[in-house]
């Protein structure tokens, strides 16, 4: 790690718990609401995936809103208009880990910091502020910008090109199994947050692994 100028964090499941949604899908559906967050997640995942291979790009606010109509649609639940406008603002105030603050405040001492995420640009800015993250970071980088998702490897190039650093001096952060492969296959230094998953086998393994936030600090250092 003695190279790493700067560090990128993917945002949700990362920096942003999308399981503090879960509170709200079970006022709205109940007993089914474990069922209807799994599929919301997945699709969402699988939606990016599939329209960056069809070049048929929508923000991602909409694969969201899509995901979340077909997680409905199978649990054989009504989504009112009403409720998934309710749970699409809530992605912009999603709670960070409780650890992520003063992590990130140890980091910025010594790390030039930054956000690379699929999210809306409206999205990240408003869940960082919502947070108070942003004295901690200098760019929120937007795959938005790019009409494209990741893993498509011009994505984390956003990275290298906003931070003017070769990709061996950026070291990229991410809960997610299938974005640590996309980032090590472009060259990023990877560190995986594994919260109780297993890695991708597409032949591009995390450089380091740790199992909570804070296990960054003595990984990459402060």
């Amino acid at each position: 790690m003695k190279n790493i100028q700067a560090i990128v964090f993917d945002a949700y499941g990362t920096l942003f718990n999308i399981n503090s949604l879960d509170e709200r899908l079970a006022h709205y559906f109940g007993d089914q609401a474990e069922e209807i967050s799994a599929t919301w997640r997945r699709k969402q995942l699988e939606y990016t995936w599939l329209r960056a291979l069809m070049q048929r790009y929508v923000p991602f606010s909409q694969v969201t809103q899509d995901a979340l109509a077909y997680a409905c649609q199978l649990a054989k639940v009504n989504l009112t208009d009403e409720i998934c406008t309710d749970l699409l603002q809530r992605y912009e105030i999603l709670k960070a880990y409780p650890e992520v603050p003063s992590v990130l405040q140890q980091l910025s001492q010594s790390y030039r910091l930054a956000i690379l995420s699929n999210a809306d640009p409206t999205f990240l800015e408003q869940a960082v502020q919502h947070n108070q993250l942003g004295n901690y970071l200098e760019t929120i980088l937007s795959a938005d910008t790019l009409q494209t998702f990741k893993t498509m490897p011009q994505v984390y190039q956003l990275a290298v090109d906003a931070l003017q650093l070769p990709p061996e001096q950026i070291a990229f952060v991410t809960s997610n199994p299938w974005d640590v492969a996309g980032a090590k296959s472009f060259g990023l230094t990877t560190v995986w947050i594994n919260r109780g998953t297993i890695p991708e086998q597409l032949g591009f393994m995390a450089d380091y692994e740790v199992s909570k936030f804070e296990g960054l600090v003595a990984v990459i250092g402060a």
